[in-house]
């Protein structure tokens, strides 16, 4: 995909939902989801590509969500982030052209009023921050950054220093805490500002939210890190390698399941590939996970004015 490439925006309500792509890796399958059977799953395609059922490698994709709803200019998650040091291969040093790409969706990041962040770890916060003179340095400027409270202070307490995912905590999380940008969600959630409601999903981290996002009577989910790929959904009682406390991760990824399949919500995932959002429905005992707008093409548009913005 080329940095002026993005796919078509979705539709909740009178709101435009837009994923900004960051990078895509495929992963062993027995190592993502210890447990996977492929050949006890039903088939899951996305076009042409089959997820899950192929018996070998899982593709993940590493992606924000732009939420475009009256005056708000929202983002969820904000990825990996460009030449930061990373203890994984996949994410260190980046050079991705992401920012081209929000432009490219129409926003630049001066034009971001909000960021939500669904937990604190390394590929969903690494766009916060962007090199400036003396370090790193908030990349929305005009934004209010909202992150689980827990999440903080896990990083925050004594012993902060040696959790995993450190290094994110100090060049992506603390200069946005620092600039006084923002905003801490408490454990129990709620709703931080209109239309988007913080739910505890732990399990995956401790610290772990997913948001309901409401618009014009229409319903989305933003679900984070409560599942990986597809075949959790029919397959819910698998957990995925970086999950923390697998069967909190379970418990938490069924009350979702329940929820999207009952209220007929749209699932926007952070790392399902292809069109990365969907809808769940009961089949039998079983879920069911349907892509939404899995062919939608790409629009192209012209390259942003180098002079503004990033």
């Amino acid at each position: 995909m080329s940095a002026n490439e993005i796919p078509a925006p979705y539709r909740v309500g009178d709101a435009s939902v837009t994923k900004i792509p960051e990078i895509i890796a495929d992963f062993p399958a027995g190592k993502l989801l210890p447990g996977y059977e492929p050949a006890a799953l039903p088939p899951h395609r996305d076009g042409s590509r089959t997820l899950g059922g192929d018996g070998g490698h899982l593709p993940l994709s590493i992606h924000s969500w732009l939420v475009r709803v009256g005056a708000m200019t929202v983002l969820v998650d904000s990825g990996v982030g460009n030449g930061k040091h990373r203890a994984s291969t996949l994410f260190d040093r980046l050079d991705t052209p992401w920012l081209d790409r929000l432009a490219a969706a129409g926003a630049r990041p001066d034009d971001v009023t909000h960021v939500l962040l669904t937990h604190l770890h390394t590929d969903h916060v690494g766009w916060n921050t962007v090199p400036g003179p003396d370090g790193w340095v908030p990349t929305f400027p005009n934004a209010r950054t909202l992150m689980p409270r827990l999440g903080y202070e896990l990083f925050t307490a004594p012993g902060g220093r040696s959790r995993p995912n450190h290094d994110m905590f100090a060049d992506s999380v603390l200069p946005v805490v620092e600039a006084g940008l923002a905003e801490f969600v408490p454990p129990e959630g709620g709703e931080v500002l209109s239309g988007f409601t913080y739910l505890p999903t732990p399990g995956h981290s401790r610290d772990h939210m997913s948001i309901i996002f409401r618009a014009e009577g229409r319903e989305a989910l933003f679900a984070g890190d409560v599942l990986h790929h597809p075949v959790q959904v029919a397959r819910p009682d698998l957990s995925s390698m970086f999950c923390e406390a697998p069967e909190e991760a379970r418990r938490s990824r069924g009350r979702m399941l329940d929820l999207a399949a009952e209220r007929g919500l749209t699932w926007f995932s952070s790392h399902c590939a292809g069109s990365s959002a969907g809808t769940v429905t009961r089949d039998g005992e079983r879920f069911a996970w349907s892509f939404r707008g899995a062919d939608a093409p790409l629009r192209s548009m012209p390259s942003p004015d180098r002079g503004r913005g990033a």
